[in-house]
């Protein structure tokens, strides 16, 4: 980054907006949107998006007028959700300038802003545009003739409900229990097991996504809703530590469980520093994430802070939500911890089934698949509908309208769910389909409606 030329960089968040302008060079003016400065509005006739002003925001638009006015660079940091790429597209139309860039903040540390500011992209655009109208053409077509109007129900009832691979179990006493191999089941189906026999098996953890840090969250009732979970984690990201000004955790809304390959060789070289090289993940077990997704798992940004060092600089809650993420990353880089306890069932020879916890003593003779809350959160994002930027308030809108009830980490449908739980395989290959259509830079109506309505 060339700290001479006067980069002008918009973010969505004024909090984030007021620290980064601390740490930024003299020559970086920071400006919030304060969420929509416009609103979208599509016509599904036309196939059109516009974007209109917010009157209220006003003030706001003035400013970035005047200030990309003498910007020889200008950085849009948003969100890489639906909401994320309307503010940007919809900022790159108002500004009209050649100079404009995209940045993906990753942490509020001043490396990870630095790093940001010299690896923007360019801003496409046609590429924004054409994602957006095909996420509203779709929205719009199947509320009009799917058989399931509501996208997010449809979407519970297809994953709830479909024969489908799991990874979670609960025996008779509802413990959770995990296996070390996909297992192809239906919901209500039991399965037999015996203990295993010369097994040295391993229970591998991985890095964590926002739907495991909110499914912690509410286990530990560290919040009242999931959105104060959302909340709670975002202060935490949003901590700066008054003395040395370090932020403490990256990117909180992610959906990945995976780190950066430079990700893993920064944090190998910390681990190495309070740990012994014999106990790292060796290289073929770590879980390495694209360079092209926006953002990696939620980590520590610097191994050396240590839960206790700063204990007294945080509010309570916060302070336990950075001790649980900072040991559970810990886990994440470490190797496997051998498993006390192993089973087996004769019909999967080959998956070893073990407690989810080490205090699980029970002398278990079957258990039945389920779908913990960080499963369904995934399993909802890879269909393209609950984004874990807003997965949240999400799950409180599920639960005050009964559609789903959980029982401490994992989730059972509620009676509008069951209602269709036959239609739950077909549901879950159109959206599946109509997911991948939403790159699509040609998509016509009439695709979109043959699929809904097949």
């Amino acid at each position: 980054m060339d700290t001479s030329v006067y980069t002008l960089l918009i973010v969505e968040s004024p909090t984030i907006a007021g620290i980064i302008q601390k740490m930024c060079p003299p020559s970086v003016y920071v400006i919030s949107t304060d969420g929509f400065c416009w609103r979208p509005r599509y016509d599904v006739h036309e196939h059109q998006i516009k974007a209109i002003a917010d009157p209220d925001k006003l003030p706001i638009r003035n400013e970035l007028k005047e200030q990309a006015k003498i910007a020889g660079t200008i950085v849009i940091a948003v969100d890489s959700d639906a909401s994320g790429d309307f503010i940007a597209w919809s900022v790159n139309r108002f500004i009209q300038s050649s100079n404009i860039k995209r940045g993906q903040l990753q942490s509020l540390s001043k490396k990870s802003i630095y790093t940001m500011l010299s690896e923007t992209t360019e801003l496409d655009e046609a590429h924004l545009e054409a994602r957006l109208k095909n996420q509203f053409l779709i929205q719009k077509l199947w509320s009009k003739y799917a058989e399931i109007p509501d996208m997010q129900l449809a979407g519970l009832i297809s994953i709830l409900g479909a024969n489908t691979h799991f990874h979670s179990f609960l025996d008779e006493n509802h413990s959770l229990y995990r296996s070390n191999k996909p297992v192809q089941s239906h919901f209500d189906e039991w399965i037999n097991l015996r203990p295993a026999q010369n097994h040295d098996q391993f229970r591998v953890q991985k890095p964590l996504s926002t739907f495991d840090v909110l499914e912690f969250i509410q286990s530990e009732k560290l919040s009242p809703t999931f959105h104060d979970g959302q909340l709670l984690l975002n202060q935490l990201f949003q901590t700066v530590l008054p003395f040395s000004e370090e932020s403490l955790i990256s990117y909180p809304r992610t959906s990945a469980q995976a780190f950066y390959s430079d990700t893993w060789a920064h944090m190998r070289q910390q681990y190495l520093n309070i740990g012994s090289v014999n106990h790292l993940k060796p290289t073929y077990l770590q879980e390495i994430a694209d360079n092209e997704d926006p953002h990696e798992s939620i980590h520590p940004i610097d191994l050396s802070i240590e839960p206790d060092s700063v204990a007294g600089e945080l509010p309570k809650n916060i302070g336990k939500l950075y001790r649980w993420i900072y040991n559970q990353t810990l886990e994440s880089l470490s190797m496997p911890k051998l498993l006390e306890k192993s089973l087996i069932s004769d019909l999967n020879p080959d998956v070893i089934f073990y407690p989810d916890s080490d205090n699980i003593f029970n002398s278990i003779q079957s258990i039945y698949p389920c779908l913990t809350l960080s499963e369904l959160g995934i399993k909802m994002n890879e269909l393209g509908i609950a984004k874990s930027s807003k997965f949240g308030k999400t799950v409180d809108e599920w639960i005050s309208k009964g559609w789903i009830h959980l029982n401490n980490r994992t989730v059972t449908p509620g009676k509008k769910v069951v209602k269709y739980l036959d239609e739950a395989n077909s549901l879950h290959k159109k959206l599946l389909e109509v997911n991948r259509l939403k790159e699509n830079r040609t998509l016509k109506p009439e695709t979109v409606k043959e699929i809904i309505t097949s």
